[in-house]
């Protein structure tokens, strides 16, 4: 067995008020706590600023927010182009996997 291969853990991200158990590679852990964080983040940032309430709203906005911001880095850094899609398409599964449990 290689000593090199990810290992997977567990962990448990809150998103909002909904606690969410996962699997991920160890290397991967902290950057999807911080991801965690990050959309919670948006969440308030845009609750506070536009006084919105619905959580499909909230989830929506910061979505937008969070894969502009990706896709101008995609932009600004071409050679890591299939990276940025590979990560978009990992938001859009976890968004899309959130959304389908209301």
């Amino acid at each position: 067995m290689n000593t090199k291969q990810m290992q997977d853990v567990s962990i448990e991200i809150q998103l909002a008020n909904r606690k969410y158990p996962l699997k991920v590679k160890s290397e991967e852990a902290v950057t999807v706590q911080k991801a965690a964080e990050l959309i919670n983040s948006k969440l308030k940032e845009f609750e506070s600023k536009y006084g919105v309430k619905d959580i499909q709203d909230l989830y929506a906005m910061s979505t937008l927010q969070i894969t502009t911001k990706l896709i101008e880095l995609e932009s600004n850094n071409a050679g890591n182009h299939d990276q940025i899609h590979v990560r978009l398409d990992e938001m859009d599964q976890l968004i899309s996997s959130i959304l389908d449990e209301k």
